[in-house]
């Protein structure tokens, strides 16, 4: 794991949640999740695939996204780049943070 300042960690661990809790939802169905101290959740795609969530995932994520190697539309690319900027997860929503996951898990937006 990579090592993070607390409010990294705190912006990272809010994605986290907002994904888990209401973003990706409608494509996966979380099969295990813990939030606390070790942020880890497994969710499993309508597809039957796995995937593991944690802290380095939202942040792949987030880097693939701001430096361009995620294909998503440009306002959002702005709203999660500006978030990212400032550590505030309070201007971005559920769509932004399955855009997140969607980044890190596949490299694009595969649902929605």
């Amino acid at each position: 794991m990579a090592t993070r300042t607390t409010v990294r960690t705190e912006f990272l661990a809010d994605v986290y949640t907002c994904a888990l809790e209401g973003g990706i939802g409608y494509w996966s169905t979380c099969t295990d999740y813990r939030w606390s101290s070790d942020p880890r959740a497994t969710v499993e795609e309508i597809s039957g695939n796995p995937h593991v969530i944690t802290l380095d995932t939202i942040a792949q994520g987030v880097n693939s996204i701001v430096s361009g190697a995620a294909m998503i539309p440009d306002g959002q690319r702005r709203r999660i780049a500006a978030a990212d900027r400032t550590h505030d997860a309070e201007t971005i929503d559920a769509t932004d943070t399955d855009a997140i996951v969607q980044a890190a898990l596949f490299g694009s937006l595969v649902y929605g």
